[in-house]
């Protein structure tokens, strides 16, 4: 329509520009998403295209399971409870239906608005990131917790982010070569970020997108001086990271072995110690349970605090478990003269729930607090407070869910009340601020509409391997990285995961065919 008015491609510019606010938005703003998402829609309609969109819709095969995954979520409120959240939850997921139906069925993006938008995203994470290390004072050594300084998504989001905008920078090392210098400090420093990061999630589709790349390297680049470069910054690469990863698990493996017949029986005030030699809960390589009096321990705090000894802290954590395992962390003991020792700004990071003093070390602090949470759930431990085993709780209560409701779910607006159902019939120990879904997109979608959906789920994701247009480099590191996310995260239940989800995926299928690296 405007076209024809105006004389010049219009639409196109209206859903360039579209795309460069959801781009935008996916890293800082709901507002910016929920925006862009109505602006490409809008476009979409008033340039009513309809017959070339029919045409171009009947092609693109992996847009159907979008639309069919879609309708059948609408079709589950028959037998959902709770329309008003059905209703919303699909108000939410309207991005995940909106983006790839309007870029399968419009006009392929030209290769320089391809390459702008990822322009764009590099430059909106670069920005994101240097903002979140600044403004949380990161480099300095009583910092916040790293996991909390996601400012604007979650950080778990936000560690897909990071590694989609590294392998960008690594994929335009190649298409872009002039620049070379440019995509490989942006890599460099994402890389940077990612380590000081601690997300799990994020170590482990890096390493799996590492792989992935060097292996297409070797297969696609026909250059010998390229792929042995390539191979050679590979080689380095993963030697840095299996060298960091086996020193930082000895350090926290290196633990000073208890000698029973040596242990003091009581504090410098001779009150009693208990001393639980059973337990295995460690904290920076030393024991949590033993020279502890937990009555010396409360009254010091007492002093030196306005949170009570029995409450919480800012984290929502137990407020003595904080204490004992920051005292653990810095070997010292748990009664009066412990409490007594800690500085002023250590009392204030034991307020704001920090553990350990081995904090923001990346992978070493990441591990610490692994480790320290396999030890809680080997023991039965409350699974409270600690990630590890509050997923384990989450994946059975899924695993129960499917079983019980495996052919068509219970309904996508009875989603969150079947989990809290479950964990009543489980007797789990979650507190229900820790009552979340599975963790796993897959499992969710089964949950939600049954087999039939998770079905269609999994071959949106895998169908455009099997399609030889699609195979190259940028394809591959987006659908890996959507797979490896959904196994580890529900990403299309909030509005920054579908955005993510769709924008990424359509913008990975629905783009004119790229040359094979060479």
């Amino acid at each position: 329509m405007f076209d024809k008015w105006l004389k010049l491609p219009a639409h196109l510019y209206l859903r360039i520009t579209a795309l460069t606010i959801l781009t935008v938005g996916i890293a800082i703003s709901n507002v910016l998403m929920s925006i862009g998402t109505i602006w490409i829609i809008s476009n979409w309609l008033i340039q009513a295209d309809f017959y070339n969109y029919a045409k171009r819709l009947k092609e693109k095969k992996s847009v159907w399971f979008v639309i069919f995954i879609f309708f059948f979520l609408a079709l589950s409120l028959i037998w959902s409870v709770d329309f008003n959240y059905g209703f919303k939850d699909l108000r939410i997921k309207l991005p995940f239906i909106v983006i790839p139906l309007v870029m399968a069925t419009s006009e392929p993006l030209e290769r320089k608005y391809f390459y702008f938008l990822l322009y764009v995203f590099l430059g909106i994470v670069t920005y994101t990131s240097l903002y979140n290390i600044i403004r949380y004072n990161y480099f300095l050594p009583d910092s916040a917790d790293i996991r909390e300084m996601s400012t604007f998504i979650s950080h778990v989001r936000f560690s897909l982010l990071i590694n989609l905008a590294l392998f960008i920078a690594v994929f335009l090392m190649y298409k872009k070569r002039r620049f070379w210098f440019v995509w490989l400090t942006l890599a460099g420093w994402f890389l940077y970020y990612l380590f000081k990061s601690q997300i799990i999630n994020g170590y482990i589709l890096f390493v799996i997108l590492l792989i992935l790349t060097t292996l297409h390297g070797i297969y696609n680049i026909h250059s010998k001086k390229r792929k042995y470069g390539l191979l050679l910054l590979f080689f380095f690469t993963a030697i840095a990271v299996v060298f960091i990863g086996i020193k930082s698990i000895n350090q926290l493996k290196t633990i000073e072995p208890i000698h029973y017949d040596e242990l003091a029986l009581y504090t410098p005030n001779n009150n009693p110690y208990f001393h639980d030699t059973l337990s295995t809960e460690i904290e920076n390589g030393n024991y949590v349970w033993i020279y502890v009096n937990q009555a010396e321990m409360e009254k010091e705090w007492e002093l030196r605090s306005s949170i009570p000894y029995d409450s919480l802290d800012h984290l929502g954590q137990p407020m003595f478990g904080t204490l004992m395992r920051f005292l653990t962390s810095k070997g010292l003991r748990k009664d009066s003269l412990g409490v007594s020792i800690l500085s002023l700004d250590e009392i204030h990071q034991i307020e704001d729930g920090q553990t350990s003093i081995e904090v923001n070390k990346g992978f070493t602090t990441r591990m610490n607090t692994f480790f320290y949470e396999l030890s809680i759930y080997q023991q039965g431990g409350d699974p409270n407070g600690h990630s590890l085993i509050q997923r384990i709780e989450h994946l059975k209560a899924a695993t129960h869910l499917v079983q019980k409701n495996s052919l068509i779910g219970v309904g996508v607006g009875d989603v969150p009340e079947a989990f809290k159902r479950e964990y009543t019939v489980m007797n789990s120990r979650l507190l229900p601020e820790h009552q979340h879904r599975s963790h796993n997109q897959f499992l969710t979608i089964w949950v939600g509409i049954g087999v039939v959906g998770f079905v269609a789920f999994g071959c949106l994701l895998i169908w455009p391997f099997f399609e030889v247009r699609n195979r190259d480099y940028f394809t591959l590191i987006v659908l890996v990285s959507l797979i490896v996310s959904c196994l580890f995260q529900d990403l299309i239940e909030t509005q920054a995961g579908v955005t993510i989800f769709a924008l990424f995926y359509s913008l990975a299928i629905y783009r004119p065919q790229e040359e094979k690296l060479v």
